[in-house]
């Protein structure tokens, strides 16, 4: 199924109609259980277990009466679901692409057609936030061990959370401190020698007073992809994470919660696997390598995705140190203030055969003479950033408590502290050829001062309700970048500004945006069991700074300005019955308008065919900016351009049927219908592009997630006995010049909780059922280039979890 037009018409109407669906079955059943609704919460009536409760606009909600279309997940529903890292995530929620952006650890979210540019310094359309603070920009993968709850927020979040994002943002909250003593610990193991330890323990220091709370979780496993070149097998895992929380609340009206984690990662990566090579022309025809890739592609045909030949000596390092502090106080029953404080410090460093070629040799018949061995595209990035963030909130009542307020400000500051920046060898001879190591610090200050008020309307009607939220934000990007003089990463910041000897060409450019977001609409609960809303947002995605500094044609590109959105949103949330069935039905509809789209446009690469054409011309292709300098190519043949507009309209679905208290079926679905309103690029630019159109990268059209739980008919002296099946449906992929093809996922689990009326618990879970072969995402996909390769997913795992829980 595809939408194909989706207009504002369209989104009232399906709101109208879904409501009144819904209504329709609330005036048949209103007589039969209106005292079991007014007796019990609607989770337990309609079999949920204990209701989610979300922080959408920075308080606690119940799920089903938050104006923001929302996929949320507790302690319980992350462990059943055996979400253990941030891609787990995309098996059980709709209208979310994930895609390690040329590393696994390098999370880059898509949600609404938004998300980071595929290469170069774009804002994140997606951001992540771990204790309401903002994660850095790269090396965002969170680990989602002892978390309380997971929640998606779709759409612009501007005016209630620290950054600005055009696409939505996924909050991580880890369980917090309490005054009772307990714990847990889990032991996992499975296939590919997986083995996974977590603990938790919760202290209660001084009763009432302070607490402490200590978690940790170490994780191995081999790679599933085996390397028969340079390195050790791929996609494997070598992880530890520390976390610590202290919670003090000395007085009544005051508290202060401490957290401090720590994480590590010292892997070989994900395995980049080649699944297609171009006939040209292209560089590889330039370079006379076309014919040595097509037997490589051959040979990696007949090996299968789970064998590749790597060139290079692959790794994946991570370390990260958060410091997380947060100041509540009360100043009376209508006034209080909060204060978010954030420290991250953020080290990556990954390298990897990109192209997943291992070293070719020319055949003659291109500028390279034959017999040459030649590397088509290795990849490395390097960051070392620490990120300052503080964000101060005044909120409380007025008008005997039907005004809500809220007015703050927030203020974010990321600067490099050591070496930063990219090595791209592309067509190099190695022994004979060789490219730098290009630096790029950037320094980053985001400035914002908010309001948002909340406005009963009880008056005019019983449960309806205005919200408004204004918000305006100053952000403020300076790059120092240069060419190194070896391939590795070795200047730092301060040598940059400084221009020694160690650093070729090193410059300063500066940019900055500004802009006023807001948010205004209208919610209504009619009853207990159905909510229906409507709002409109404008969201703002912050300019940047192309690197390093340009020459030629792309003098005018150094920067580029921000993207916004106007989106339109509507929503019902609805909880009814229909006889023995109890049903849950939700739908968003909405519709955003962008301008000034910040189009990534690749393959920008001077490569060995430059000069070459008669009379020392260029080839098409083989030189971007016209002057054969690889030095100034834009860095991973990537620049960012503000090139034209789009609109993003669609759906987001969400249902659950329980026809008793031990049986639920669950559905969720997002369609999406992209359109390009308009593509201004200059001509020599759009020959980069596959199409006239401005292209969506990482956005599938369909994405649906299925689900049912079962509690087993076994007597409770043996233990509750839950059993679990999910399926991920997810259709074709853009990115770049390349499609990767739709595809479909089935997980299942068993759980047994309370073991013979011990507190262990066991599972049995597997994961990719059925063994599926899929590209998770793109790595290298330009037509320019010639080549196309991308990550495959996670083969077929399984294992064998154990759970000792203790106190309370």
């Amino acid at each position: 199924m595809r939408i194909r037009t989706l207009s504002t018409r369209t989104v009232v109407s399906v709101l109208l109609s879904t409501t009144i669906a819904a209504q329709g079955a609330f005036a048949q059943d209103a007589t039969v259980d209106d005292q079991a609704r007014d007796d019990d919460s609607s989770a337990k009536v309609f079999g949920y277990g204990d209701e989610i409760v979300v922080t959408a606009r920075r308080t606690e909600e119940d799920i089903q009466s938050v104006p923001v279309s929302v996929t949320a997940f507790n302690a319980d529903t992350l462990r059943s679901a055996t979400i253990r890292d941030t891609q787990d995530l995309l098996v059980k929620t709709p209208g979310i692409f994930l895609a390690g952006s040329g590393g696994r650890e390098n999370t880059n979210f898509s949600i609404r057609g938004q998300s980071k540019a595929l290469a170069g310094n774009s804002a994140p359309g997606v951001i992540s936030y771990f204790a309401e603070v903002p994660a850095p920009t790269l090396g965002s993968s969170i680990p989602t061990y002892d978390l309380s709850s997971v929640q998606v927020l779709k759409g612009p979040q501007g005016t209630l959370f620290g950054r600005n994002t055009t696409g939505g943002a996924i909050l991580y909250y880890p369980t917090a401190p309490n005054y009772d003593i307990g714990g847990y610990v889990t032991a996992t193991y499975g296939n590919y020698d997986s083995r996974i330890l977590e603990g938790a323990l919760n202290i209660p220091v001084v009763a009432d007073i302070a607490a402490l709370r200590v978690a940790g979780q170490y994780q191995k496993r081999d790679g599933w992809t085996k390397n028969i070149g340079i390195g050790d097998d791929a996609d494997d895992l070598n992880s530890r994470a520390f976390r610590a929380s202290l919670l003090l609340e000395p007085f009544d009206g005051f508290s202060n919660t401490t957290i401090f984690d720590y994480y590590r990662n010292r892997s070989t990566g994900g395995a980049s696997v080649l699944y297609n090579v171009l006939d040209g022309p292209n560089a590889l025809t330039a370079t006379g390598t076309l014919a040595a890739a097509q037997e490589q592609l051959a040979l990696q045909e007949a090996r299968g995705p789970r064998v590749i030949n790597s060139d290079v000596d692959a790794f994946e390092r991570v370390k990260r140190i958060g410091v997380t502090n947060r100041t509540e106080v009360e100043f009376g029953p209508d006034v209080s203030f909060v204060n978010i404080f954030g420290y991250r410090s953020t080290d990556v460093d990954y390298f990897s055969s990109v192209d997943g070629l291992p070293t070719l040799i020319s055949d003659g018949s291109g500028a390279i003479p034959a017999g040459l061995p030649v590397t088509v595209v290795g990849g490395r990035q390097t960051s070392d950033v620490e990120q300052f963030s503080n964000e101060v909130q005044f909120k409380g009542k007025l008008i005997d408590d039907r005004l809500d307020w809220l007015v703050g400000g927030f203020y974010l500051k990321s600067k490099p502290v050591g070496p930063s920046g990219t090595y791209i060898p592309v067509f190099i001879l190695p022994g004979i050829t060789d490219a730098p190591f290009n630096y790029s610090f950037y320094t980053e200050e985001s400035k914002a001062l908010f309001a948002n008020l909340g406005l009963s309307l009880d008056g005019m009607t019983d449960g309806l309700r205005l919200n408004a939220g204004f918000r305006y934000t100053w952000d403020d990007i300076e790059a120092c970048v240069g060419g190194g003089t070896t391939n590795q990463p070795e200047v730092s910041p301060a040598e940059c500004r400084a221009g020694t000897s160690d650093i070729v060409n090193s410059s300063i450019n500066e940019t900055s945006s500004k802009a006023p977001t807001w948010t205004l609409g209208l919610d209504w609960q009619i009853d207990p069991d159905l909510f229906v809303y409507v709002v409109t947002r404008r969201g703002y995605r912050a300019g940047g700074i192309n690197t390093p500094t340009l020459a030629g044609l792309l003098t005018p590109y150094q920067s580029f300005a921000p993207e916004k959105v106007t989106d339109l949103e509507a929503g019902v949330r609805s909880d009814f019955e229909a006889g023995d069935l109890r049903v849950r039905l939700n739908a968003s509809p909405f519709i955003g308008w962008y301008d000034n789209v910040q189009v990534p446009i690749s393959g920008l690469n001077t490569n060995a065919a430059c000069g070459t054409g008669p009379g020392g011309s260029n080839p098409p292709f083989s030189s971007p900016d016209g002057d054969c300098d690889a030095s100034n190519d834009p860095s991973g043949g990537t620049l960012l351009v503000n090139a034209g507009k789009t609109r993003v309209a669609g759906i987001d679905l969400s249902a659950r049927a329980a026809p008793s208290q031990s049986l639920s079926f669950d559905i969720g679905a997002t369609f999406l219908d992209l359109k390009s309103r308009s593509l201004t690029v200059e001509p020599f630019l759009a020959a980069y592009l596959a199409t006239p159109e401005v292209p969506f990268n990482l956005v599938p059209t369909t994405t649906v997630t299925a689900g049912v739980d079962w509690t087993l008919p076994v007597p409770d002296a043996f233990g509750t006995f839950k059993l679990g099946a999910d399926y991920y449906h997810s259709s074709k992929v853009s990115s770049s010049d390349a499609i990767l093809p739709a595809y479909d996922l089935v997980n299942a689990r068993l759980d047994v909780e309370g073991i013979a009326g011990s507190s262990i618990d066991a599972a049995f879970f597997m994961r990719n059922v059925f063994d599926k072969e899929y590209l998770a995402s793109s790595n290298v996909g330009s037509n320019a280039l010639g080549i196309n390769s991308g990550f495959y997913g996670a083969p077929r795992t399984y294992g064998v979890e154990l759970r000792v829980t203790f106190g309370k």
